[in-house]
């Protein structure tokens, strides 16, 4: 069996030089923090909230026992608030035991405009029967990066819905690795990045099946504004005897400008016959008749951009299973894409905690879009 290392081949490309040699100081308990609240607050979540400071060295584990039904979401929000630059880094290991059901948010936030490198390691340990919602949000300053890599094993009739959502950033690395050491194994994998700027995103994920009757679903998007630069590697293992497998992966993106680019190369790899898989990839710009059609309603061509933006956002939003979450996050990607100038009298989509001013003006269900 030859098998191609597309996320080694991948990751030779994404280059962090700029932050490792710019003098990175790893701070030390008692230093370098203000202890400021932290940003990723979730309005109505009646969730275990544990705050983690990053680059202390200390590894922080997360083990749900056996047929245990965690009732409330566990948050786990790692802020980067130093006064000088700061290489920080987190390592954490989530067990989920047999049977046993839980939701996890991991937010990524920056206090200030301080420049940054985050290193995160997180290892989650799916038993058999066991369900997990894992979403990341990753909202970070424009001086900042973030290498998250998440490591994923899933023991039989095991379910993992995953959302990994990147609204800011300055340079922003997922590398996800998830493998079924079970039969009977579901998987869903949503990824949504808005970048703007000299932003750079790259998304990396491996799915491993190895045993029979598991599924997986991918499905990525990103609109790319200014000068961004983004890349999707997407990577299915279909191994010799894992049959009935049904394994999915999409990649869409939209260029809004002539300098945003965007390199996507989802792959097969598929060692038996008994299998349904499909991949594929589109790169464009906004339908030009919608926005036409909008704009003779009295919309102004900016309005009509941000609708058709959020609607081509909604579908990856729609998958997050907790309500609250879905809500903040709905308000977090209309927000980002209003612009910092877009004041919310023009705007034509209601966010439920509008920026400032008056509620929009229009009622427009962005449903119908």
């Amino acid at each position: 069996m030859i098998t191609k290392d597309v996320l080694k081949e991948a990751w030779k490309g994404v280059d962090f030089s700029e932050f490792w040699e710019d003098g990175l100081v790893r701070p030390t308990p008692g230093a370098g923090s203000r202890g400021t609240v932290p940003c990723c607050t979730i309005p109505n979540m009646n969730a275990d909230k544990r705050l983690v400071v990053n680059g202390y060295g200390d590894d922080m584990n997360i083990r749900v026992e056996k047929n245990q039904v965690v009732e409330r979401p566990i948050q786990i929000q790692s802020v980067v608030d130093m006064e000088e630059k700061g290489l920080v880094e987190l390592n954490c290991r989530i067990e989920v035991e047999a049977g046993a059901k839980v939701q996890i948010i991991h937010c990524d936030d920056t206090v200030g405009g301080q420049r940054s490198l985050s290193n995160n390691r997180m290892e989650i340990h799916i038993g058999e029967n066991a369900e997990v919602d894992y979403y990341k949000l990753q909202n970070m300053n424009n001086q900042s990066g973030l290498i998250q890599q998440t490591f994923v094993t899933m023991e039989a009739h095991s379910r993992l819905n995953m959302g990994s959502f990147t609204l800011n950033g300055g340079h922003i690395c997922n590398h996800v690795e998830v493998r079924m050491k079970g039969e009977g194994c579901e998987l869903r994998a949503d990824g949504l990045y808005l970048l703007d700027h000299e932003q750079r995103c790259e998304n990396y994920i491996f799915v491993e099946h190895a045993c029979p009757h598991c599924t997986s679903n991918e499905m990525y998007k990103g609109i790319l504004d200014d000068s961004a630069r983004a890349a999707f590697n997407g990577h299915v293992l279909v191994k010799d005897g894992a049959v009935k497998t049904e394994a999915f992966q999409s990649n869409r993106n939209i260029l809004l400008t002539d300098k945003a680019h965007v390199d996507s190369k989802p792959f097969l790899e598929i060692y038996n016959d008994d299998v349904k898989c499909s991949h594929g990839s589109t790169t464009g710009q906004l339908d030009a008749q919608a926005m036409f059609y909008l704009q003779t309603r009295g919309i102004s061509s900016r309005t009509a951009r941000t609708m058709l933006s959020y609607a081509f956002c909604d579908e990856v939003i729609r998958g997050i299973r907790i309500p609250q979450l879905r809500e903040a996050v709905e308000d977090m990607v209309k927000k980002r894409l209003h612009g910092e100038l877009t004041p919310c009298s023009e705007c034509a989509i209601r966010c439920n905690t509008p920026c400032n001013g008056p509620e929009a003006c229009f009622p427009i269900d962005v449903d119908q879009l």
